[in-house]
């Protein structure tokens, strides 16, 4: 195994992001209790959401039966929120899918699918994302093997990610690509990255 499917492997883990929005509600509420640990509380607060189609309280009944907190843990279940979510535009749902086909978790491994669920997460800007979608382009894995995209992928992660952490094994990564690449091959990579432009999907 080289060194961009080991560090595949490592980067790519379901995303919890739970974070407290400024408006006051349903979602946010059970954010706080989730916070607190009161899952059976969170869960009553978001279900009925979830049931309803709202894509952001479908994801976040996904992430607690991926972790097992208040439900029992259950990859088949948490892929199946993280998809319906996912369909309506939920990029870190999106990226979860992708996870899970990457990981063989509730779903069968497909290196394919894993590619084309993190491409359009990536494609709205979700880091990691982009991180796994540039690992996944250096060790043609669900996608054809192209350093040139590997590289600009990668660096609209580093861009993406905060300083220290992730973004340390991003820098990493981008040496490992960049030394394969000529000049000329790095001055497109850069090019591409300069003309790619987030784009949201409808919810």
């Amino acid at each position: 195994m080289n060194d961009c499917s080991r560090n595949l492997i490592g980067a790519f883990a379901i995303a919890i992001a739970l974070c407290a929005p400024a408006a006051a509600g349903p979602i946010e509420d059970g954010d706080a209790a989730y916070r607190d640990k009161d899952y059976a509380r969170a869960i009553e607060l978001w279900q009925p959401l979830a049931e309803r189609g709202d894509p952001t309280a479908q994801y976040f009944i996904g992430t607690l039966y991926a972790e097992g907190k208040g439900v029992p843990q259950n990859d088949e279940t948490a892929f199946a929120w993280f998809q319906r979510s996912a369909n309506k535009g939920n990029a870190v749902a999106q990226y979860n899918v992708g996870a899970s086909y990457a990981a063989g978790a509730g779903v069968k491994k497909s290196d394919t699918d894993a590619a084309k669920w993190c491409q359009r997460a990536a494609n709205q800007g979700m880091p990691y994302a982009q991180l796994n979608l540039g690992l996944m382009y250096a060790a043609g894995s669900g996608v054809p093997q192209d350093d040139v995209e590997a590289f600009k992928w990668l660096e609209l992660a580093f861009t993406g990610f905060p300083p220290g952490g992730v973004r340390m094994d991003v820098a990493k990564a981008m040496a490992d690509v960049g030394a394969k690449l000529t000049v000329e091959q790095k001055d497109e990579a850069k090019r591409r990255e300069r003309a790619w432009k987030a784009l949201p999907e409808g919810k």
